[in-house]
């Protein structure tokens, strides 16, 4: 029974295509994993990593009631999924899950979209409580039959086995501006590790550094209440784009030595600053293809102030990210 209303719940998810079915279908999804969970999710088993801070199971499962982030993910992913199949038919989709969470969101509800031998997975958490949390699901919507492996690990260490090529590589782990958690060190750590046609979702992260007013920008606060689409998001009008800081991909790490730093040009600060004070990060994703959550979609793309050109009497100013210990933002200034 479970199984055919997970299946119903994500199909109208895939065919959505409008901001009230988007939302309609993301609370239906997140009422079900709630009315069938059986497991007590705790706000205090938050794990500290070599590169961040590993959510709760209860912050993790959250998660899902961020509502664009829900379905944009899953549709991507469903498309990704979709295009291996019919360029590998004959036989099955190596998936890693690297930090699934409590409710394995972004692949438990789509596996009853594709046959049993279709989908191999490995999925990973650190949080033990998430790890027995994905087993009950599994169990209660009769899917435990797929080909689901389950570990407790930590992603940012974890070496795929030399007999399980990847084909599709999954992980969510981030806050806005890539801060507090640890999705850059862990696609740092699988990314050398896939091969030539494994397609890492999301695709890709663009960083970009604007001169704008920080309180008058699109900003998440409700993801239940306040979703909105892109197109009628205002931004702010007087922004001004200084640089694309980076783009994480799959590109970035596959063959570099490890990295923990980013760090970019110097920037000279503008003399005027009357309409656009402040330093900010902004961030989109490319999930998979045309998939994509803008700025202010989701709380993950919400943009982020680094300072105000008013407390700073120098004149450029050099953007510093740092994923060696808890991911976060600084800066250099310079005369």
């Amino acid at each position: 029974m479970y199984k055919q209303e997970l299946a119903i719940i994500v199909q109208s998810i895939i065919e959505s295509n409008t901001i009230s079915n988007h939302t309609k279908c993301a609370k239906a999804l997140s009422d079900f994993y709630k009315k069938i969970n059986s497991v007590t999710f705790s706000q205090d088993n938050e794990t500290a990593v070599s590169g961040g801070i590993a959510l709760s199971s209860l912050g993790a499962a959250d998660c899902v009631d961020d509502y664009l982030r829900t379905v944009f993910f899953i549709k991507g992913i469903y498309k990704a999924l979709t295009k291996l199949c019919r360029d590998f038919p004959d036989r099955s989709i190596n998936v890693l899950y690297a930090g699934c969470g409590p409710y394995a969101t972004l692949i438990l509800p789509l596996l009853p979209l594709f046959d049993k031998e279709r989908i191999n997975a490995v999925l990973i958490d650190i949080n033990a409580v998430s790890i027995v949390s994905v087993q009950e699901l599994l169990k209660i919507t009769g899917l435990e039959e797929y080909q689901i492996q389950l570990l407790e690990a930590d992603a940012i260490t974890y070496t795929i086995p030399e007999n399980f090529q990847i084909d599709l590589a999954i992980s969510e782990t981030m806050d806005y501006a890539l801060k507090n958690e640890p999705q850059v060190a862990i696609v740092q750590n699988i990314s050398p590790q896939l091969p030539a046609h494994g397609i890492l979702i999301p695709q890709e992260i663009r960083v970009d550094f604007m001169y704008t007013f920080f309180d008058y920008e699109p900003y998440l606060k409700n993801a239940v209440t306040e979703v909105q689409d892109y197109n009628n998001l205002q931004s702010y009008p007087h922004g001004v784009f200084v640089d694309r800081l980076f783009t994480i991909n799959k590109e970035l790490f596959a063959k570099t030595n490890p990295i923990y730093k980013f760090e970019s040009d110097f920037y000279k600060l503008p003399d005027n600053f009357k309409d656009h004070p402040d330093l900010c990060i902004f961030t989109e994703i490319k999930i998979f293809d045309d998939v994509e959550l803008k700025t202010a979609e989701s709380y993950i793309t919400n943009p982020y102030c680094v300072a105000s050109r008013y407390s700073l009497d120098h004149s450029e100013i050099q953007l510093v990210y740092d994923f060696s210990g808890i991911p976060q933002w600084s800066y250099n200034l310079k005369n």
